[in-house]
């Protein structure tokens, strides 16, 4: 295999990746809080995710990939303050906190497939939902216990984060001391904490919370973090290789994480933490919930833009640097897909099928060499962009099997496009009117040409000039 390199959060720097078990990822990565659709950002953050994956199995690895649905106890605050996301929408909505739940994952799922993002390998093709994992988030609280790292009072239970971090109270991911951690939070913690500092385990003794269950210090539910180290070692192992999300879950939810993890285990949670950064707005503030209105992909499909045109968008940044989102600047990556695709669909069979001609390969090399240097996406979208406008110049399109590889990476599906084109059989009155027009065009009756391009159009037909003749293609 070859070297992979990825900056390490918890390092500062960019690391040759070097899995615990050869040829074999385990991978953690957050997924959402079904509360509300997801923004943009977010699904920039899943779209990382994705391409992540797509490349440590373009480089031969076996990626076991677990992501979770929050469906209980995210706090409207990160620090366990405030009521429950999904049942403060319930109450908005008239519904149980379940309906929502499930209204809002079936939203997302439709956003994943929209955006052709893959689904998480372990459980095959299924998230983990968090109230389906309550006994194992109980068995994990009750080792943190026994290690002395946990306390019991009438709120809840509650880690011990100074004990924890002990006298220095400094964040191994975040570097940031108890102090500076909390210095921008100005909420009420439960009375009987011993230290503002410390995050509920496990919620005890609120009756108005719809969503309870049975546990060994009383009837109650999840605090937000303990979820997603008990899923991880459920299916991943005490010790995992990766583990992703955006860089706000730095500072709390994944610090929480690491000390939950390994004060429970004595052993190192996670090898390689990777954050991606956020999707800001064109006044440069982070696009979240939390701001109100928020662009949605439903809003790029209002405005007549490819949801995909949004995925080679995210490309064209490195996941580690902010992305300003603007409709023009997804528009613009709408015609780098429209170039792709018009040239999939008018691959030949022959060439479909047949051996790439040599010149094609350095190509591949160099988009396999860019994405292996911190998943550096802008370089390896520009060497696909130049493969192809190489393969015109030439008149040679003997690259198809280099171009599928790197889209297994891309996630356009131009196999899927080509197939689709070359099955495609127009209607005879369709046909007709394109053959009328390629023969005006051979007589030089341009007006004749322009008048029949304007009636395929209207008959809802794209129309494209190209040196074998006139193109014409069902309007998506």
């Amino acid at each position: 295999m070859r070297p992979f390199f990825i900056y390490n959060t918890l390092s500062r720097k960019v690391e040759e990746f070097v899995p615990l078990k050869p040829g074999v990822v385990t991978y953690y990565s957050c997924g959402p809080t079904v509360y509300l659709p997801q923004h943009l950002g977010n699904m920039r953050t899943f779209l990382f995710t994705d391409t992540l994956t797509r490349t440590l199995r373009l480089n031969g690895y076996d990626v076991r990939h677990v992501m979770n649905i929050t469906d209980v106890g995210h706090m409207t605050s990160d620090e366990d303050a405030g009521e429950d996301k999904i049942e403060k929408t319930a109450r908005a909505e008239g519904r149980s906190p379940t309906e929502v739940a499930d209204y809002y994952t079936g939203l997302f799922i439709r956003d994943l497939e929209m955006l052709q993002i893959e689904k998480p390998t372990v459980p095959p093709g299924q998230f983990c939902r968090a109230t389906e994992y309550i006994p194992d988030m109980i068995a994990l609280i009750g080792r943190i216990l026994e290690q002395g790292y946990a306390y019991v009072v009438d709120s809840g239970v509650y880690f011990d984060v100074e004990k924890w971090r002990g006298p220095n109270r400094m964040g191994r991911l975040s570097r940031q001391s108890l102090e500076e951690q909390h210095s921008e939070q100005r909420l009420e913690h439960a009375s009987d904490k011993r230290s503002k500092h410390d995050f509920a385990l496990w919620v005890l003794n609120q009756p108005a919370h719809a969503m309870q269950w049975d546990s060994p210090w009383g009837r109650g539910y999840p605090g937000w973090h303990i979820e997603c180290s008990a899923m991880s070692m459920k299916y991943l192992g005490e010790t995992i290789d990766i583990h992703s999300g955006g860089l706000d879950h730095v500072p709390i939810h994944h610090e929480n994480e690491i000390a939950q993890s390994e004060s429970a285990t004595g052993r190192p949670f996670v090898r390689y933490f990777v954050h991606s950064a956020f999707l800001v707005g064109m006044e440069g503030a982070k696009i979240s919930k939390s701001s109100g209105r928020f662009p949605v992909l439903a809003d790029l499909v209002a405005a007549g833009i490819d949801p995909i045109a949004f995925r080679l968008f995210c490309f064209g940044a490195k996941y580690r640097s902010e992305l300003t989102f603007s409709l023009d600047a997804v528009r613009a990556a709408q015609s780098n897909l429209d170039y792709l695709t018009e040239f999939a669909r008018g691959v030949q069979l022959e060439c479909a099928h047949g051996a790439d001609g040599d010149w094609a390969h350095p190509y591949f090399e160099r988009f396999q060499e860019a994405l292996n240097n911190d998943l550096n996406t802008p370089q390896a979208l520009a060497v696909v962009l130049e493969v192809v406008r190489e393969s015109y110049r030439r008149n040679d399109k003997r690259i198809w099997n280099t171009l599928v590889r790197m889209d297994s990476v891309l996630g356009l599906d131009l196999e899927g496009i080509r197939r689709r084109a070359a099955s495609e059989t127009l209607p005879a009155e369709i046909e007709a009117l394109r053959a009328q027009r390629d023969e005006a065009r051979k007589r030089k009756d341009f007006a004749r040409s322009d008048a029949l391009r304007r009636e395929l159009l209207s008959r809802g037909f794209d129309v494209k000039d190209t040196s074998s003749g006139t193109v014409v293609q069902r309007r998506n």
